[in-house]
């Protein structure tokens, strides 16, 4: 008894294992539970920088260049939009609220730089197979919180929603359940893909099923990299698959067809205004005129030209859509930080959020073609599905949403930095 008592004194001392319950416990009700993200980000930033504090040469001193690059990257967010502002000399707190949370992720990081994360991992894995369950419970125990038929959560709209429980998809195929029996691992991975394809029907996103279909090629390519012909079959199958659910689901069918009859009214005659494919042509139009104007600093959100003034530079605009764009912003998270930020500040913004990390595990790593990669392309199953659903809607417009995706990316970050390192110092060998 005295040595049990022992034991579970070490484990309440050791801040990793609270930081190990704090992220399953996200990821488990990122998605049911309002305000989870933002109050684990921020109790994991005040526990992180307690021991940073307390011995900060230890966290800084003789640390090589490709921390500072992920530092950099982690904070791109904030600093871009710090920068735009201040280029536009205008300030708006309420604007710098959500790339805030970069901060306390980068304090996450740096802590967690020195530290073994593969629990954190496996936390973070285990609990997004729990939070698929939980959003699946939870639609059939309130379905009084349905958008006109669609999918969704007291607080999570039916675009986001899907859009993040392929992201929970993703972080559970990537992640570490090598404890767990092969069969009962093999069950949940079918159980839990199963009802992401339920949940993501369900709420009609159509951007979701492209990140869903995405992710699920790039898995398969992953597993299955020793071998051409099998990825070459296995992707042939996920093709009829994705075929038979278009041919017998009749959501799938009306709404990938009113996408298809929206998409050629507009490249045909400039037309599909009615449609919500037209629509979302229309607004990248107003967005590339918005990037041209306001190269260097980008615009504010709400500031918008007048509606004569796009309508001479867009024909196919109406006025239905340029309220759309007054009151929503921009569909799409690729051209919201270009139009926000700029050319350049919002570049560097999508390169800290997607593109550099993903370098990191395809060539750093060598993630294709290394046999033993560990956890590192846990990295694809984060950032994969948000990149690709973020070319058609906005992804971070929620502060919840970006306080998620900066945790998640500083865990796999912090994971992937002393590999990244031994791999740099061998080749320097």
């Amino acid at each position: 008894m005295t040595k049990l008592l022992i034991h579970l004194a070490e484990l309440r001392a050791d801040p990793m294992n609270w930081l190990a319950v704090l992220v399953f416990f996200t990821a488990a009700f990122f998605l049911t539970l309002k305000g989870t993200a933002t109050t684990s980000l921020f109790l994991m930033f005040l526990i992180c920088s307690w021991s940073i504090i307390k011995t900060p040469r230890h966290y800084f001193a003789a640390r090589g260049s490709q921390f500072w690059v992920l530092i950099l990257c982690l904070l791109s967010p904030f600093l871009t939009e710090l920068l735009a502002q201040i280029g536009r000399g205008s300030f708006i707190g309420s604007s710098l609220d959500g790339p805030s949370r970069a901060i306390l992720a980068a304090g996450v990081f740096v802590y967690l730089s020195k530290k073994d994360c593969t629990n954190l991992l496996s936390a973070l894995s285990i609990g997004s197979a729990v939070g698929i369950v939980l959003v699946f419970m939870y639609l059939q125990v309130f379905p009084e919180y349905y958008w006109s038929g669609r999918a969704a959560t007291y607080f999570v709209d039916p675009i986001t929603l899907p859009c993040y429980v392929v992201v929970l998809l993703g972080l559970y195929l990537f992640g570490d359940y090598s404890k767990i029996p092969k069969k009962i691992s093999y069950f949940v991975t079918l159980l839990i893909s199963i009802l992401t394809i339920y949940i993501v029907i369900e709420s009609q996103s159509r951007s979701a099923w492209v990140a869903g279909i995405v992710l699920a090629e790039v898995y398969l390519l992953y597993v299955f990299r020793a071998s051409l012909m099998k990825q070459i079959l296995v992707s042939l199958a996920l093709a009829l698959g994705v075929f038979a659910i278009f041919t017998f689901s009749d959501v799938v069918n009306g709404r990938s067809s009113e996408a298809l009859e929206g998409l050629v009214a507009f490249l045909e005659e400039g037309g599909g205004q009615q449609s919500s494919t037209g629509q979302r042509m229309v607004l990248l139009l107003i967005d590339f005129e918005l990037i041209k104007d306001n190269l260097f600093f980008g615009v504010a959100d709400g500031v918008m030209p007048t509606y004569e003034y796009l309508q001479s530079r867009i024909p196919s605009i109406n006025e239905g859509i340029y309220g759309i764009k007054a009151l929503a912003g921009s569909h799409s998270e690729a051209s919201a930080q270009l139009v926000r930020k700029g050319l350049f500040l919002g570049g560097f913004a999508l390169w800290g959020l997607f593109l550099y990390p993903l370098y990191l595990v395809s060539c750093k790593l060598r993630a294709w073609s290394t046999a033993d990669l560990g956890l590192s392309a846990g990295i694809y199953g984060l950032i994969v599905p948000i990149f690709f659903s973020g070319l058609t809607i906005q992804v971070f417009n929620l502060k919840m949403t970006m306080s998620f995706y900066m945790l998640c990316l500083a865990i796999l970050l912090a994971y992937c930095l002393p590999r990244i390192e031994v791999s740099e110092h061998g080749l320097k060998n």
